[in-house]
């Protein structure tokens, strides 16, 4: 197996969701509810399947990396964060677990008929250049299905942060028509593509940001003055955010379901 070198990380915005990634890995499991609802949709319009290789990008503890050896005979996992990928190989030892950039991925040439993964690659640069890094690595006709955070999601807190004027700090995302774009530019075949809302509740906006934080979204500090966000600033977005009907707060996630083939 050929291996690309990776070069040193140079954009800050990457080293800083590796750090949050890994700083999380050993509590994922316990705050990735949302996650674990997307990703088993993901892998759901997979059922049916069997082939030789499947990838997993953003493999995060591994989990869904084994599931995918329902559909595969050899599946491997690829993750940003190093603590990440440390508790992978703790958790499922005869899997082959790399740490990589989506935007760079270490094989030399097409390698696999699946490559999955799901809520992983918001974290991108360029929607354009991982998605070219994916169809490099697929094997003609090979197969990508994926799960993308975009633009609009958290749109209750962005909401309440705004009219409490708080400073929370979130992750920019791209817009779903932007990943349809670069699939198409990238040579894709785009042959399903869906935009779903996902929502969780929380008994408070502490137990919301430690779910956002835990999953390495985004952390409750004013980045424009460096300090942490107040108490009272707190208690004015929870008191702005919208309630469920049993008085719970909201918190949304929309995401793109992409399906694309490599054609031949």
């Amino acid at each position: 197996m050929a291996l690309i070198e990776p070069e040193p990380y140079q954009l800050t915005r990457k080293v800083d969701v590796a750090r949050r990634f890994s700083k999380a890995a050993t509590d994922y499991e316990q705050f990735a509810n949302i996650q674990l609802q997307i990703a088993s949709k993901t892998l759901s319009r997979l059922t049916g399947l069997r082939v030789e290789r499947a990838l997993d990008i953003g493999c995060g503890t591994g989990r869904h990396t084994a599931e995918l050896a329902g559909i595969a005979r050899c599946t491997e996992g690829l993750d940003l964060a190093p603590g990440m990928v440390e508790v992978a190989r703790q958790q499922f030892p005869h899997i082959l677990f790399v740490q990589g950039d989506a935007e760079q991925l270490p094989w030399t040439t097409p390698r696999f008929d699946i490559v999955y993964s799901s809520m992983a690659l918001q974290w991108c640069q360029s929607p354009m250049v991982a998605l070219a890094e994916i169809h490099r690595v697929l094997m003609s006709r090979g197969r990508a299905e994926l799960a993308i955070m975009v633009d609009g999601s958290f749109a209750e807190l962005v909401t309440a942060n705004r009219k409490a004027n708080a400073g929370l700090q979130l992750n920019r995302l791209s817009a779903a028509q932007d990943w349809l774009n670069a699939a198409q530019q990238a040579g894709f075949t785009v042959t399903r593509s869906d935009v779903m809302t996902y929502t969780d509740t929380f008994t408070s906006l502490v137990t919301l940001l430690r779910s956002i934080k835990c999953v390495g979204a985004g952390s409750p500090t004013n980045k424009k003055t460096g300090l942490p966000v107040t108490r009272s600033r707190l208690k004015a977005v929870e008191q702005a955010m919208a309630c469920t009907a049993t008085g719970q707060l909201s918190n949304s996630y929309q995401v793109l379901h992409l399906s694309l083939e490599k054609p031949e």
